[in-house]
């Protein structure tokens, strides 16, 4: 009960923090779009439930740092020595990954995809006048898909540590995972190649720089399993 307050009582603060600068933050959004385009609202409350929204993403997010802590407290009486310390390392580096991915994948919503589909609407002699609650959940959606993609180290990590996957199985998926990264972003990314590819590289980037890391990790083991058998057996 004393994790749920915590979060509970954080959740509340951040969303206070949120509703003090709503203002800034819709001017912000308001400055990133592309030139021609208007915020418009087409009913009395459409405003009034997209900031309300743009509030609890604001406090959400930055809750839920607290709430993982939380819940690695909770579940680690369960858990070994090992495994807590395992678990206590990945936590910072699965929240700085998601952080990464979802500001990555914004980032290039923002500056890419947003100027693409405006100069779409426009070659159709559409006017671009969009909704902040659609632009909102626009750059939601790209940010929680890319941040949740860029914790594929830490599954890879996961499944090798405790024996699912061999390090030779990832080196020869190589191609596999390759194709698979380059049909996630022609999914998630603005139809061109050059989104598409903005996005692909980093995430394979990803994945060759978690299978060095698994290698380096996995001769450390190794060295010390070796070293651990000289002094047992002298």
């Amino acid at each position: 009960m004393n994790s749920l307050k915590k979060i509970l009582i954080a959740f509340i603060v951040f969303a206070a923090i949120g509703a003090y600068f709503s203002t800034q933050m819709v001017a912000f959004f308001s400055s990133l779009l592309p030139k021609g385009v208007i915020l418009v609202a087409f009913s009395p409350t459409d405003t009034f439930i997209s900031v309300a929204t743009i509030v609890i993403a604001f406090a959400a997010v930055l809750t839920a740092p607290i709430a993982l802590l939380e819940l690695v407290r909770f579940v680690s009486p369960a858990l070994y020595e090992k495994e807590k310390k395992g678990l206590m390392k990945l936590l910072p580096v699965s929240i700085i990954l998601f952080v990464a991915g979802a500001s990555f994948g914004i980032y290039v919503m923002i500056f890419i995809g947003l100027q693409f589909f405006a100069a779409l609407a426009a070659s159709y002699g559409v006017s671009n006048m969009w909704t902040l609650s659609g632009l909102m959940e626009s750059l939601a959606f790209i940010g929680i898909a890319f941040g949740m993609a860029f914790q594929m180290p830490i599954v890879l990590v996961f499944l090798v540590r405790y024996g699912f996957l061999k390090i030779e199985h990832l080196v020869q998926l190589r191609p596999v995972v390759f194709i698979g990264i380059l049909i996630l972003s022609a999914f998630l990314a603005p139809p061109d190649a050059l989104s598409m590819l903005l996005m692909a590289l980093p995430l394979y980037g990803l994945f060759e720089g978690t299978l060095l890391y698994l290698k380096i990790f996995n001769k450390k083991d190794s060295k010390e399993a070796a070293k651990n058998a000289e002094h047992r057996n002298p």
